[in-house]
């Protein structure tokens, strides 16, 4: 297993390779997305589109056994992306959060960058959808967490269409990402310090948000 990370004024880039994925991730340089799973790729591009930070994704692995190892490591290494690309959460608003409708659904989304990690999804869809299943999509979302070391909430609060449910899901991310990561001079905590790695090699490496194999 490897990783890696360049200079942030270039891009932030985290490549993770284990025996049963390959997962590359830049942020503020090259931008597209690039995964076997079409359904999840317009996930993510949902959810980077309404970011509005440029982000490539490149990703294959063993989805023919189950897209599961995949879905799990992209949220992992775009984790470790974000901490790598904000090192110590300094200068950025710290909290977001969005409320996205879409036809009939609307779905809510919270994020702290924090360092204490955490992921709470309520009355997501369990169905399939775009050959996925909702248990899958919700493995990206505490992968996340963990790689990075941010808390996350998500709560679908209407809608019937498990598609519509999951986009605007993915685009309220994005939106409270957007939010949380804009520019805030100085360090936005009571206690003065947050419990995260504050150089980009400390947190895009292989210790950073761990995540069980």
């Amino acid at each position: 297993m490897t990783a890696s990370a360049q200079a942030p004024h270039s891009g932030t880039r985290v490549t993770r390779t284990t025996r049963e994925t390959r997962v590359d991730v830049e942020l503020g340089g090259a931008s597209g997305i690039t995964v076997p799973v079409p359904f999840f790729g317009h996930l993510l591009d949902a959810c980077t589109t309404t970011w509005g930070v440029p982000v490539m994704v490149e990703a294959s692995g063993d989805v023919a056994v189950d897209p599961h190892h995949l879905v799990e490591d992209i949220g992992l290494v775009l984790g470790r992306a974000i901490l790598g690309r904000w090192p110590g959460y300094r200068d950025v608003a710290r909290y977001g959060w969005a409320i996205v409708p879409m036809d009939e659904a609307r779905v809510e989304v919270a994020v702290d960058l924090s360092g204490r990690t955490g992921s709470w999804l309520a009355d997501m869809p369990s169905g399939a959808v775009g050959g996925l299943e909702g248990e899958v999509l919700e493995e990206f979302w505490p992968a996340l967490a963990r790689g990075g070391q941010l808390t996350v909430h998500g709560q679908v609060r209407a809608g019937n269409n498990r598609h519509h449910q999951w986009e605007a899901a993915f685009k309220a991310l994005g939106l409270a990402l957007r939010m949380a990561t804009a520019v805030r001079p100085g360090l936005l905590s009571t206690k003065g310090m947050l419990d995260v790695p504050d150089t980009l090699s400390q947190a895009t490496s292989e210790t950073a948000g761990q995540i069980e194999e």
